[in-house]
């Protein structure tokens, strides 16, 4: 692994170029996005010990966990329902509103998940019935739209559970903000159920629509999604797509890992030339924001109009290094641990 990191970096399109860089972003939207990277990780709840080691709520932000929450089970059998962890915080100021969070998990081991992962992989299938079009016809990678779909009804029941029981016990005397996140595949769900639920559509979860102020997604390491990208409902609402440098995961479509594959059996390059990529068949959701090795904070390309100029970084820079997909990478780039596990 070592040696194909190092082989990547050889060419001159193994790294970010210096067109990315780093951007202003407010206390509060960061605060969200590290609201949304903790619950991210801590949805990975098999290994209870790596959470002890990772920054505590009140440490990095003004909320505090409630009795308030629910959690749905991955499907035994194909994957289509990927394991789900939804809190309840309280914020300390009164001036806040209180904060869902529905944190989905993204891929483990077991073979289901990664049935999911490469199901339709790079291909579009037609989103109608799922995503708003307004007048636009998304083509959706086949495997998350499938998920996304499976998870409507666990999804907005667990909502509701929760929204019920706060209300039973007074817990909720505030305005509450809804916030999906998730890594990996499970923030490629969590993405679409986002988007579905802002659309026109009727369902469960679209239903629920009006019981927030603000509902918002932050997903870390998503690969692509969707034809064209997804984007937020409104300005007030925040959708991001944070993604850390060489992450191969957010560039992920069959070409890449052929591209990938590749680089891997070819000898290390004499000299710093550019390695040819295939275009992206399909494109990442939300504003995309980098962690850029070498760079505090959040980068992006200045002045980019419709994002064109992060998406064709994203295109043409080798993203090869498997070990910057792990949420632990993620969480010590924005400051949430001090050592890496």
């Amino acid at each position: 692994m070592s040696r194909q990191i190092e082989k990547v970096k050889k060419y001159s399109n193994g790294s970010l170029p210096v067109s990315v860089q780093p951007c202003a972003v407010s206390e509060k939207s960061l605060e969200l996005i590290k609201l949304a990277a903790w619950n991210a990780k801590a949805v990975y709840a098999a290994d209870t010990t790596h959470m002890d080691r990772i920054a505590q709520l009140a440490d990095f932000s003004g909320y505090k966990l409630t009795p308030h929450s629910e959690s749905i089970d991955a499907s035994l059998r194909d994957g289509t329902v990927k394991a789900t962890s939804l809190r309840l915080l309280s914020p300390e100021k009164d001036s806040l509103p209180m904060l869902l969070v529905v944190a989905i998990r993204g891929s483990t081991s077991k073979r289901r998940d990664w049935t999911i992962n490469f199901d339709d992989i790079g291909q579009g299938t037609d989103g109608a019935g799922f995503l708003d079009s307004n007048d636009c016809t998304y083509q959706v990678h086949g495997g998350y739209l499938e998920c996304a779909k499976g998870m409507v009804e666990k999804v907005s029941e667990a909502i509701s559970c929760i929204l019920s029981n706060s209300e039973a016990d007074h817990s909720v005397d505030r305005d509450i903000q809804l916030l999906f996140t998730g890594h990996s595949a499970g923030g490629a769900v969590a993405s679409l159920l986002y988007a579905h639920m802002i659309s026109s559509y009727t369902s469960t979860l679209a239903n629920l629509h009006p019981r927030f102020t603000s509902i918002d997604c932050i997903v870390f390491g998503s690969p692509p999604v969707s034809k064209p990208g997804l984007t937020s409902y409104s300005q007030t609402s925040t959708f991001l797509s944070i993604i850390n440098e060489g992450d191969p995961v957010p560039r992920m479509d069959k070409g890449f890992i052929e591209s990938l594959l590749t680089i891997y059996i070819s000898p290390m390059p004499a000299a710093s030339v550019a390695w040819a990529l295939p275009p992206m068949l399909l494109d990442n959701a939300g504003t995309i924001m980098v962690l850029k090795d070498g760079e505090q904070g959040l980068c992006t390309v200045p002045d980019d109009i419709d994002q064109k100029g992060i998406r064709a970084v994203l295109e043409t820079t080798v993203f090869g290094n498997p070990r910057a997909h792990k949420m632990d990478m993620y969480l010590w780039k924005l400051g949430l641990v001090k050592t890496l596990f």
